[in-house]
């Protein structure tokens, strides 16, 4: 517990203080109040107070006389000067002589939340400090705690049970559940370690204020960063949604306030010992799924299991298509197929792991294309370019296919300057004119290389070597898309004249080539779009 006292001349703003929070279930300790500066200085010496909560007016001795006396009697007292917004400035000129942090009249319980979690932030900061060997005490809880999220064997193997005391943790309790918080982008911001630190400890105070449960709670540093919630339970009645809450909690006042933001992934209760490690474990998964849950800062692993069952299915046109576009340096159609890959794999709401196997291939895709124009990647990228590692790390969808579309873009700037020859314009006008052309059931390769004036066998090459097809290939391709556009457009048109629409007279050769194109018949294709 903190120890606290607060001096203010009004008798209703003391009365405020009171009840403004919950200062126990915070960690803190009202030791008394004073109405002036005289008063508060002598409540100062009596109970020598963590926190001296201060209004910056008061009789006989203002706040900021009062903080000068006391940060030179007491420097380990950490002053919480209160102001109005018409002496705003005054009170950041009081932090530079020796008042530890200011907050405006008038707060609520979120503001004074993120005060304090400030204040306790700097407190621990300077305690750790001060005391090598609560820092040793410290890094052997983290090490015994750590220990228990890594072990895969049994309840007893290679645990040190005489460091059981430094958790306090009681060994007969059976319920665990495990919650891992990551701090978004850290890899992209290339923080030094110090600000590293602040930013954990921050997070950990105010995770310890937030979370309110009727078992037992540890905070601790992870691996990768990450910081660990373990909660320990009594009963099963004891498991609450106020796990769900206070880190929703944590999420949003860490973005609002703080300016980084947070993500936690929340294991699943288990019994004993041993499932500490398998909800650490779903913990982590969950983070790794977040890319699949969109805006969510909260992931239960529970619904990630949910979600997976959901494996989906990718058409392998779409990379095909994306290729093309690519070869034909198509900026809009390029950005186009990249828009309907993203909303495909939102609309089918495909699982995390799915999902970055898509993006994988993606990078593999336009990776390929690179060598495929005579360049390599450090040409078009700095050293230390990681694509697979940085997409994996994207927060979100949208994130991910913002990166993916400036990967694209660059790519596609660079090859530009590669000169284009005499077969590519070919490619691109026979493209157009199949694009055209493609509802005449007639349209053959010797009419398209006639046009032209080139010999069949030469536009054969051009498209192999272009687009990695066959002219008529190219052309069921495109008849295959715009069926599907009409088979989803809604207008109910029957397939007779769809067939007919895209090319071909025979509806029953129609319905063969799109069940082997698609592997659905056009019927069933209707029915699910």
């Amino acid at each position: 517990m903190y120890k606290v006292i607060f001096a203010d001349d009004e008798t209703r703003f003391r009365a405020y203080l009171q009840c403004v929070i919950d200062w126990n279930a915070h960690g803190f300790e009202l030791c008394g109040e004073a109405k002036n500066g005289i008063e508060a200085l002598k409540l100062v010496e009596e109970t020598q107070p963590d926190i001296a909560i201060v209004d910056i007016n008061m009789p006989y001795m203002d706040g900021m006389e009062l903080a000068a006396k006391v940060k030179e009697s007491y420097p380990s007292t950490f002053v919480l000067l209160v102001t109005g917004h018409s002496e705003f400035e005054y009170a950041r000129k009081a932090v530079k002589i020796g008042v530890d942090d200011y907050i405006l009249k008038p707060f609520d319980e979120e503001e004074l939340l993120v005060a304090l979690a400030k204040v306790k932030s700097s407190l621990e900061k300077l305690q750790s400090e001060r005391s090598k060997s609560e820092k040793e005490r410290m890094a052997l809880k983290e090490g015994f705690l750590n220990l228990l999220i890594s072990n895969d064997g049994t309840e007893e193997s290679g645990l040190d049970w005489n460091r059981l005391h430094l958790s306090d943790m009681d060994k007969e309790q059976t319920l665990f559940q495990v919650a891992s918080i990551e701090m978004d982008g850290l890899h992209e911001e290339l923080l030094n370690p110090a600000e590293v630190r602040l930013r954990k400890s921050t997070v950990s105070s105010l995770l310890g204020d937030l979370i309110q449960t009727q078992g037992k709670q540890y905070i601790f540093n992870g691996p990768e960063n990450r910081i660990i919630l373990l909660l320990q339970y009594d009963t099963e009645e004891q498991c609450s949604s106020m796990t769900t809450e206070g880190l929703d909690r944590l999420c949003f006042l860490t973005s609002k306030h703080f300016g980084f933001s947070v993500t936690a992934g929340l294991g699943s209760v288990g019994s004993g010992i041993v499932s500490i490690r398998q909800s650490y474990k779903e913990s982590v998964i969950a983070l790794r799924n977040r890319i699949s849950m969109n805006t969510a800062h909260v992931l239960k692993y529970e619904e990630m299991v949910a979600r997976a069952a959901n494996i989906g299915f990718y058409p392998s046109e779409m990379n095909e298509n994306l290729l093309i576009h690519l070869r034909l340096r198509d900026e809009d159609r390029i950005k186009e197929t990249l828009d309907a890959i993203r909303q495909y794999i939102q609309t089918n709401q495909l699982s995390g792991d799915y999902i970055h196997m898509i993006l994988a291939g993606l990078v593999s895709l336009c990776l390929t294309y690179v060598h495929e124009i005579g360049k390599h990647v450090s040409d078009i990228f700095p050293a230390g370019f990681s694509p697979f590692e940085d997409i994996t790390n994207k927060p979100s969808l949208a994130a991910a296919f913002e990166w993916m579309n400036g990967l694209y873009m660059k790519v596609l700037e660079h090859s530009k300057g590669v000169k284009r020859s005499k077969s590519n314009k070919i490619l691109t006008l026979a493209r157009e004119h199949i694009d055209t052309h493609y509802a005449d059931s007639q349209l053959k390769v010797e009419d398209i290389s006639r046009q032209f004036l080139i010999q069949p066998r030469y536009l054969l090459k051009i498209f192999k070597e272009g687009l990695g097809m066959s002219v008529s290939d190219y052309i069921v391709e495109t008849r295959m898309k715009r069926a599907k556009e009409l088979l989803s457009s809604g207008q109910n048109l029957r397939l007779s004249s769809i067939a007919e629409m895209v090319g071909y007279s025979d509806l029953g050769h129609f319905s063969k080539t799109f069940k082997k194109h698609t592997g659905l018949s056009p019927s069933e294709y209707e029915v699910t779009r």
